[in-house]
């Protein structure tokens, strides 16, 4: 999720495990170590890390398990210093703050289309239930205004704490309406492929940005992806399906280099590939959906993707492109809002 959630979660669950005790440093210092594993991004930086980097690296070893057991203590240690000459909290209460606040990051990454590598370094599995998008006030106003709140309110008040469980309640009941959305969904997406004339299997369903009424699925055939969308307001149940060819052969003859194989790895094999020029290849993950509606072709249609520029020396260069159109950015958020209420004739 974006920063200023997982600060609000940090926050949320910092108040929730000592706000009790110590108040507003509760607030504070859950809201730090909700954001502390998103600086893998400074460690990129600093490494002068690639565009393979960043999608191997970017919550990768800050976002697991481990991470969350062996910095608990360590943050646990040092704030307990900080206040050594304060009875307000002791070790042991300030590390189990900092263990809930760090690992619920990567618990609410896990539902993010983008996922997080949750059992580093023993397996790079990204989790990713794809039921929230990385952006979504929906989810995030409850905490925030409910943090905020909170912030004005006397430790001793009892309203302090049920503000704060207020807040969790919300957002934690919007987290489960999008599982619940999912299933529903799925199951009407499984229902239209089995109508279609052609075989073709359901590989993936993810929420579209910014709300969890409308979403996508990604259906495999022989040789080719199609996406479809289907909203929880649409009046049937109707999905129609963009076809785009995989094109994985233009890969052949460097499938075994280290950033296509990562490539394939972080796009779980849902990818089609162009060559718009005899060294260029373009790659094209399918699981964060569609960006530009009105085209039927990958150059026109997707918001992102990795460039792969074949050197004449025989190395591999990784240009992670982004190219918004900003003039046409309102109405795309315009049809994808009305595309989510119900209207059928958009965003096909």
């Amino acid at each position: 999720m974006d920063s200023l959630t997982q600060i609000v979660l940090g926050a949320a669950v910092g108040e929730a495990v000592l706000g009790k005790k110590i108040g507003n440093k509760a607030l504070l210092w859950g809201g730090i170590a909700g954001t502390i594993p998103d600086l893998d991004v400074a460690y990129i930086w600093l490494k002068g890390g690639g565009a393979i980097d960043e999608i191997v690296l970017h919550r990768g070893i800050s976002h697991s398990i481990t991470f969350a057991v062996l910095m608990a203590p360590v943050l646990g240690w040092l704030v307990n210093w900080l206040y050594r000459k304060s009875s307000e909290a002791n070790f042991k209460q300030w590390t189990t703050l900092f263990f809930f606040a760090v690992f619920t990051h990567p618990l609410l990454d896990c539902l993010t289309t983008y996922g997080t590598q949750l059992f580093l370094p023993f397996s790079d599995y990204r989790v990713s239930i794809a039921t929230v998008f990385v952006v979504d006030l929906f989810y995030t106003l409850p905490f925030l205004l409910s943090v905020i709140a909170v912030s004005f309110i006397r430790r001793t008040n009892g309203w302090r704490q049920k503000i704060n469980y207020l807040g969790l309640a919300l957002s934690s009941a919007y987290l489960i309406a999008g599982l619940i959305n999912k299933m529903i969904v799925s199951s009407v997406f499984q229902q239209d492929l089995a109508l279609e004339p052609d075989n073709k299997e359901l590989v993936f369903v993810g929420t579209t940005p910014l709300n969890i009424a409308l979403w996508y699925g990604v259906a495999e055939s022989d040789s080719a992806f199609h996406i479809g969308y289907y909203s929880v307001f649409d009046e049937t149940k109707d999905v129609s399906w963009v076809e785009f060819e995989k094109n994985h052969s233009l890969l052949s003859d460097i499938n075994d280099e280290y950033g296509v194989e990562r490539l394939r790895w972080f796009s779980d094999q849902l990818y089609v590939v162009t060559q718009p020029s005899s060294d260029t290849l373009n790659f094209y993950t399918l699981k964060f959906g569609r960006s530009k509606f009105e085209s039927e072709t990958p150059e026109g249609s997707f918001l992102f993707y990795m460039k792969i520029v074949k050197n004449q020396d025989g190395t591999l260069d990784y240009l992670s492109i982004r190219e918004p159109d900003i003039d046409k950015m309102g109405q795309q958020l315009s049809d994808l809002a009305n595309r989510a209420l119900g209207d059928q004739t958009l965003l096909k």
